[in-house]
């Protein structure tokens, strides 16, 4: 072969440890937040691994909630919630002209 094929070595979870060790636990739900609509981009390899990686450290992180975790991942689960429309907010009565 002409060229070598790249071998990834990185230590994924290592790095997702070092870059949350820093952030506060409103910052963490934040960018928990964030990775949750980026994995569901068309990403490259390498950046699944580095947003999956991310994800699973801010679950196993001991004081954060996971009730509030599981709230940012799965959303509102009513079916009023599921089903509203903006008309639905801003709809007026008419009233009886007399």
């Amino acid at each position: 072969m002409k060229w070598e094929e790249y071998e990834d070595t990185r230590d994924y979870n290592h790095e997702a440890q070092e870059l949350i060790k820093k952030l506060s636990d409103n910052q963490c739900y934040e960018l928990y937040d964030i990775v949750l609509k980026k994995l569901k981009k068309s990403n490259s390899e390498t950046r699944d691994k580095e947003l999956k990686a991310v994800k699973h450290v801010i679950e196993k992180k001991r004081t954060i909630d996971i009730y509030r975790l599981r709230s940012i991942r799965d959303g509102y689960k009513s079916e009023m919630a599921q089903n509203a429309r903006a008309k639905d907010g801003n709809a007026r009565v008419s009233r009886k002209k007399v």
